[in-house]
């Protein structure tokens, strides 16, 4: 049976790696707790408070507190598959360049997803909002510079991307300090230029409603994301003469500190 000679860990790590180079938003997140990614699992998300500062006089006691535990869970509760056919699985693993295309096929899809999930908690972001009068170059900009502000006055101190759409960028491209456009792991992470020390991030997975698309101004540090490839597979197929492969991606991604993210409501269309 062709299945018997399937590799599975070459295809899952390819996938996997493939899938981590596809995601312009989930790369913009904090990766330090991915631990064990499998579906319903919960990883710990350490953190401890704030120590209060206090004046030192010399002539009184200091006072000792107890740090409170500011910890967080983050649940692994997304779950996307692939299942395709194949004509022959072998054949797929030889001949060159024909299991990648199989491959590319799988992490497009689960790229999206991912990316969709991340763009929804950016749009659930209630609290700091910048919001564009229009949609013109100059109002646009004034939103950005203001979610910038915003930012800073939250003593934001990191290394931050601002995430925009296609057509955002078509409006605020004029602004920005051009990259260059030979460097591959720009191109791959989707930088397309800099402002105000921000790289700037064009996706087409952020988020949109009737009226708005929900950009943003945000650290790493605002959105931790967890997720791994946890199975691919190959089987017969049961009524066909022919391969199937599958594969399951589990994944999960919370705002843990909105104080490092200010999202930008652009409007869609020029009042």
């Amino acid at each position: 049976m062709a299945v018997t000679n399937f590799v599975q860990t070459v295809w899952s790590k390819k996938i996997q790696d493939d899938l981590e180079l596809k995601c312009k938003l989930v790369d913009n997140c904090l990766r330090d707790y991915e631990g064990d990614a499998r579906y319903a699992a919960n990883v710990k998300i350490l953190g401890v408070g704030v120590p209060t500062i206090g004046t030192y006089t010399g002539a009184a006691d200091i006072d000792i507190e107890e740090m409170s535990d500011a910890g967080q869970t983050l649940t692994v509760d997304q779950a996307n598959y692939f299942a395709f056919y194949v004509d022959d699985v072998n054949q797929a693993q030889s001949v060159p360049g024909l299991k990648e295309r199989y491959q590319e096929k799988a992490v497009h899809g689960l790229a999206v997803k991912r990316d969709a999930y991340v763009a929804s908690l950016i749009q659930g972001v209630t609290d700091n909002v910048t919001t564009a009068a229009n949609l013109t170059e100059a109002d646009v900009k004034a939103a950005i510079d203001a979610a910038i502000v915003a930012l800073r006055e939250r003593n934001f101190d990191e290394e931050g991307v601002i995430e925009i759409t296609p057509a955002v960028y078509n409006l605020f491209r004029n602004q920005l300090i051009t990259l260059s456009t030979d460097n591959p792991e720009y191109i791959k992470k989707g930088i397309v230029g800099v402002y105000d020390d921000f790289h700037v991030i064009m996706s087409n997975g952020l988020a949109k409603d009737a009226t708005h698309a929900y950009c943003d101004v945000r650290g790493k540090k605002a959105i931790a994301f967890a997720g791994q490839i946890n199975e691919v597979e190959a089987l017969r197929a049961e009524k066909r003469f022919k391969d199937i492969i599958r594969g399951l991606d589990t994944f999960g991604a919370k705002v843990i500190d909105a104080d490092r993210i200010q999202v930008v409501k652009i409007p869609l269309a020029a009042s």
